[in-house]
């Protein structure tokens, strides 16, 4: 059995919980706001480089990487110590987003991107093993409510903080401004979190499982995306094999591996599956309606970009609202099942609504739809990393971790990919050739299984959530 992280020794004293908490939140916020700031910089730096054929390469590069490494980091703290791993995440994101910076070419940032999406993962997942590790069950959703609304208030901001920054200076000002924070970052994460005795090493490290792993993650988005604009035929038949076929080498060689990458074992206990299938949920579709509400609302409405984007604020105003507010009536009460079961049916009717009537909703209405999705996928999001941690033992905490927020990302990728297909699909059907001559009518149509598809996921996470096993963070006993 390994050492336990030092942190995981200590009391939790509310004077240490603070500055532990600072910590955390400096970090989840640098690790979620390069996800997106970015995108607002792309056209410039594509100009700057002349590679308009390599532009997904600076966005694709981060969230592969990252989404791969989440698994890996939180595999990599259980045996090393989180804090230890936090620090390291810390160094390696900001002296890859130094390469980014000065990078000379497209394919350097790129690379560096990838090194940066590394260090990212890193940042988002073990705050949340570290916060295990010294707050109980109970309490725990209300302390996460922060790392989660800095998490979604950071990826609505960074287009806009990435945009600013580009128009008032260079884009390679969205990397550097990374290093005082960075620095601040790593500085807490020195003074605040000892790091104690060295842990023992357990077990080699599953490269190939690691390899595996993003063959699966690539081969996921790759079919996504494909069988939608494809429809059913050769390609489409190919990608959905192949696919499978990667899942089946992966699954197998965690089954048979003395040391997998994932944490077989909890992952076979019916509450952290159920809960990582919801993150899967949760992943596709608020990132799906976040991805694409605001070329939704520009084509139906005929907005600005500016407006378009400003729709946001009400999906992330309802996310940190029901974040927050489930965090403390669950630190109260001790009860959690009605935020999943009543937050998945909240999302569904939202996407429903969006999907049947929203073209016809003024923009008052349409701010308010999404007000209620945000606020019903909010109110279990942070929960369903408190149950898989509860239902894991205190070795496989920081790998548990990592593995619901990988499977949130590959539901991001995944449900990104595939919306972004049924679009694709909708707007050539409805003017082959003519882009142009698209009007509010064809987006709306368009759009409409869009918004099916999240409802259905949603309504698939209604099911999942009554089938959670019946515990109380409190005690980890059944309740009545």
């Amino acid at each position: 059995m390994l050492d336990p992280d030092p942190v995981q020794d200590r009391t939790t004293a509310p004077v240490r919980l603070r500055p532990l908490l600072g910590c955390l939140v400096i970090t989840t916020a640098l690790g979620a706001l390069d996800q997106t700031i970015v995108a607002t910089a792309l056209p410039t730096i594509v100009a700057d480089f002349d590679a308009v054929d390599r532009a997904a390469w600076v966005l694709t590069a981060y969230l592969l990487a990252m989404s791969v490494a989440m698994p890996v980091v939180g595999s990599l703290g259980d045996r090393y110590g989180a804090v230890r791993l936090l620090r390291a995440s810390v160094v390696v994101f900001v002296a890859a987003s130094v390469v980014c910076a000065a990078a000379p070419t497209v394919e350097a940032l790129a690379l560096a991107r990838a090194l940066q999406g590394v260090g990212g993962a890193g940042m988002l997942v073990l705050p949340q093993a570290l916060v295990a590790a010294v707050v109980p069950a109970r309490e725990r959703a209300a302390v996460l409510g922060p790392l989660g609304a800095v998490f979604a208030v950071a990826t609505v901001v960074g287009p806009l903080l990435g945009g600013w920054l580009t128009d008032t200076g260079s884009w390679r000002w969205v990397f550097w401004i990374n290093l005082p924070t960075g620095g601040l970052a790593l500085l807490l994460a020195c003074t605040v979190l000892p790091a104690g005795p060295r842990p023992v090493r357990g077990g080699r490290f599953d490269v190939a499982g690691t390899a595996l792993l993003v063959l699966v993650t690539s081969a996921l988005a790759w079919t996504a995306a494909v069988v939608p604009r494809q429809g059913w035929g050769p390609v489409s038949a190919l990608a959905v094999v192949g696919t499978l076929v990667v899942v089946a080498g992966f699954a197998a060689h965690q089954l048979r591996s003395s040391a997998p990458l994932l944490p077989v074992e909890v992952l076979r206990t019916r509450g952290v599956s159920l809960a990582a299938f919801l993150a899967g949920v949760v992943g596709f579709g608020m990132f799906g309606v976040i991805a694409y509400v605001p070329s939704w609302v520009q084509g139906v409405h005929g907005t600005s970009a500016t407006v378009s984007g400003l729709l946001l604020l009400p999906v992330t105003a309802g996310l940190v609202t029901g974040v927050n507010t489930s965090g403390r009536l669950v630190r109260r009460t001790g009860r959690w099942r009605r935020y999943p079961v009543g937050g998945c049916a909240l999302a569904a009717l939202a996407a429903t609504t969006l999907a049947l009537a929203g073209p016809h909703l003024a923009l008052p209405a349409t701010a308010a739809v999404l007000v209620a999705f945000g606020l019903g996928a909010g109110s279990f999001m942070a929960l369903l990393v408190v149950l898989a941690q509860d239902a894991a033992p205190p070795r496989h905490v920081a790998g548990t971790t990592g593995t619901i927020a990988y499977v949130r990302e590959a539901g991001a990728t995944v449900g990104t990919a595939l919306l972004g297909g049924l679009l694709a699909a909708g707007l050539v059907h409805a003017a082959p050739g003519a882009p142009q001559a698209l009007g509010a009518g064809d987006y709306g149509r368009a759009f409409t299984p869009v918004f099916l598809a999240v409802a259905l996921a949603f309504v698939l996470g209604v099911v999942a959530a009554v089938l959670l096993p019946h515990r109380d963070l409190a005690t980890g006993s059944p309740t009545d």
